[in-house]
């Protein structure tokens, strides 16, 4: 458990410098002052078959995958969810109807992306709102019981700094 919370910390800790350090998000602070949302804010993952799905891929952070999702249907990604990956396995020794299996009876979700396959979470460990074009949030909530949302979604905010920091 402890090593469950130390790499979902250390996921948290890389996802959040790699977004404080986006010059795309100067321009949401001179916006001026905006009020933190909320976890009922968060909507409801479409999923693949919704019109608004636009791919998903395998982050740059070892061990996450990302599904984009263009909610307003404007051509422009505003909703992200990132799942934390369990294992992986080989495209050429699994079929796609095995791995779906597998998943099922697991209670994961699949990626296909050859030469492997990612199984994942069912829920994700991460909730972004206001994606900009270099795929950075806005607004990120952190699920650390990946349990889906039930309101526990802790918000995540780069414009307002944590207590205790100076």
């Amino acid at each position: 458990m402890k090593l469950h919370l130390l790499l979902v910390g250390l996921a948290a800790f890389i996802l959040m410098s790699i977004l404080a350090s986006s010059p795309g998000l100067a321009s949401d602070q001179s916006e001026g002052f905006k009020q933190p949302m909320s976890a009922a804010d968060i909507p409801k993952e479409p999923g693949w078959k919704h019109p608004s799905y636009r791919g998903w891929e395998s982050l740059s952070v070892p061990g996450l995958v990302a599904t984009f999702y263009d909610l307003d249907l404007d051509r422009q990604l505003d909703y992200m969810v990132i799942r934390k990956v369990i294992r992986k396995a080989s495209a050429e020794e699994t079929t796609i109807e095995k791995a779906i299996e597998v998943a099922r009876f697991d209670g994961l979700s699949v990626f296909f992306s050859h030469p492997v396959v990612y199984f994942t979470n069912r829920n994700p460990l991460f909730y972004c709102l206001g994606v900009d074009y270099r795929r950075n949030c806005r607004d990120i909530w952190v699920d650390i019981a990946e349990d889906g949302l039930n309101g526990n979604e802790e918000l995540y905010t780069l414009s307002t700094p944590s207590l205790g920091v100076r």
